[in-house]
């Protein structure tokens, strides 16, 4: 109901989905274990009903490894909520209907309680023999088409991509997860990444090497997109605060970056700007590859300015995202989480700190030189938290309301956008009195859409329409820049990386990413999402080009998934201090 019906088309729909089933049906055929089976059909309905619900946030199945994280749901219960739709419950009710066709032509009829000892036996070899049968097609087709991951992975398309989970089941899914985590690293793995990144055109950057920054701010603003900038809806500016830091000289606007996230969402969103990497094919890099080598924007910042220090503040638990890992591995020096914050204005369901407490308090740690020291370099990096869905925001900090005529996810939304914007306006503002602003380089960037399968809903509201983008960007909003500039055209979160190396200064760091700074004049004007779909204008442009960008996503998996770079470098990071964590 979400992707697509071509699985109906194929014969693998039907044949592994009745394999599996027979399977299944083992307990109660061959054994008659009734409550075994009324156990594995409660499974199966949590099974699916979790995977529907994490589709439709990720547009993935749950990752075989993501299982061993059901913990940090209980601090996501609202948003995990937000995901359940009433047709989910189709799945217990079918398994209550059946228990009650059980109860009425079996349970009750006492010449089926019981089935003699020989019988069972001869049903089972007979069972046996027809699950051997049925698996015999799609073996033999698995095996005509080069093995089960040859064929799951040609479905990893923009077309086919949701296809792999109807067509393999989700046990298939899991199976895949699984031997993509056994294999070894070899020379055939890295005569491909070798292979790719040697065809790579490496575009020469038009901006001045001498130019750079003493220092850097990023702002990662939680689900901000592109389209509520500039916007007025029923008389009300939904961010006024980021429209006239927009009409600054010295600004470098792009409202068209496209969001690349996958299932790590926000951590994905820092692999994207921080290291110029694309997020792996299925599950969060910073949980299943914390131990791989990554080059960033930090350790650049760091190896270029003696003595830099570099800090990653966060309202959030140092557990979530694996964060209290994967930061020391960036470049961070400290992670400064939840408890370094006191707990003002709580937002969402959470409670967590609000925008405006959070950067308030980032603001004041900065002038007390906890996250800045005077006689060095700083490179800071703030994760706001309070644009996480379901965007529940206090009447209390509501500044906009907008009629019930808007759809109601949609009102939410733009009123939490606006309380945002208010949010980064008072935090700019201020900054801008500090002496140390004038050689600061400061970034906001929304870290991913906000809006997942509700986009095309609101697409197709009467009023919906007029106000929601169908496009899922970004804006990338550079403060500080030596001149005033508007990237109208379509670019990816994976080439703010390398436009950060050129407005810091960076450019003869050894890692130039896999996407292109915007400084780059021959950068193609579009670039391909998460599902491989191409976003924005290819004319003119040569189909091994396009090629290329979507290999992009093959090839960035694998240079974190086998730690290409670690065996490159023959380097291992040394840990770094985690403050807020008890």
């Amino acid at each position: 109901m979400l992707s697509t019906f071509t699985p109906f088309s194929k014969v693998e729909t039907y044949l592994d989905t009745i394999l599996v089933s027979l399977f299944l049906l083992l307990p109660l055929v061959c054994f008659r274990a009734v409550k075994t089976t009324w156990v594995i059909f409660f499974i199966l309905d949590g099974l699916f009903i979790s995977n529907l619900m994490y589709f439709r946030t990720y547009f993935t199945a749950i990752p075989l490894d993501s299982y061993l994280l059901v913990g940090n749901l209980s601090d996501f219960a609202s948003s995990v909520l937000d995901s359940w739709r009433m047709v989910d419950l189709f799945f217990p009710l079918s398994t209550v209907a059946a228990g009650v066709l059980w109860w009425r032509n079996f349970y009750r009829k006492p010449e089926n309680k019981t089935v003699e000892q020989p019988k069972r036996g001869r049903t089972f070899v007979r069972y046996i023999a027809l699950v051997c049968l049925i698996a015999l097609v799609p073996a033999i087709r698995l095996w005509s088409q080069n093995g089960f991951k040859v064929a799951y992975e040609r479905l990893q398309d923009a077309y086919l991509h949701t296809c792999n989970i109807p067509m393999y089941t989700i046990f298939g899914s899991l199976y895949y997860d699984y031997t993509c985590d056994h294999i070894v690293y070899t020379e055939e793995i890295k005569d491909r990444i070798d292979s790719w990144l040697a065809r790579k055109t490496d575009l020469q950057s038009v901006f001045p090497q001498v130019y750079s920054k003493d220092n850097c701010i990023i702002i990662l603003a939680e689900s901000l997109e592109s389209w509520v900038l500039e916007k007025t809806v029923e008389g009300q500016e939904i961010t006024p605060n980021l429209n006239k830091i927009l009409r600054d000289s010295s600004v470098i606007y792009a409202p068209h970056v496209l969001s690349q996230v996958k299932g790590g969402r926000s951590i994905d969103a820092q692999l994207l700007m921080g290291t110029g990497l694309l997020p792996i094919q299925s599950g969060p890099y910073s949980i299943k590859f914390p131990e791989s080598y990554y080059p960033s924007v930090v350790k650049a910042f760091k190896g270029k300015h003696k003595n830099a220090k570099a800090y990653s503040l966060t309202i959030d638990k140092p557990m979530v995202w694996n964060q209290c890992i994967i930061a020391p591995v960036l470049g961070f020096d400290s992670l400064v989480s939840k408890t370094c914050f006191i707990q003002e204005e709580p937002v969402g369901s959470r409670k967590q700190v609000g925008d405006r407490a959070f950067l308030r308090q980032c603001l004041e740690k900065m002038k007390n030189n906890e996250v800045w020291d005077d006689s060095g370099n700083t490179f800071l990096q703030c994760i706001t938290y309070s644009g996480h869905n379901p965007f529940i925001l206090p009447d209390s900090l509501k500044r906009v309301s907008f009629s019930p005529d808007i759809p109601e996810v949609l009102n939410n939304y733009m009123t939490m956008a606006n309380y945002t914007d208010r949010a980064i306006g008072e935090f700019i503002s201020r900054i801008k009195a500090d002496k140390r602003f004038d050689n600061t380089l400061v970034m906001i960037m929304g870290d991913h859409e906000a809006l997942g399968t509700v986009r095309k809903e609101l697409c197709n509201d009467p009023v919906g329409k007029n106000i929601v983008s169908d496009k899922a960007f970004v804006p990338l909003i550079i403060l500080n820049a030596p001149f005033n500039m508007y990237y109208g055209k379509v670019m990816g979160q994976v080439d703010v990386y390398p436009t950060l190396l050129d407005l810091l200064g960076l450019n003869d760091y050894w890692w130039k990413g896999l996407g292109e700074s915007i400084f780059n004049p021959q950068k193609p004007d579009f670039d391909v999402d998460p599902q491989l779909n191409i976003v924005g204008d290819t004319a003119g442009v040569p189909e091994e080009t396009i090629r290329m960008l979507k290999k992009s996503w093959e090839i960035s998996d694998l240079i974190i998934r086998y730690d290409y770079l670690g065996h490159k470098l023959n380097v291992k990071e040394e840990p770094a201090k985690v403050v807020g964590m008890k």
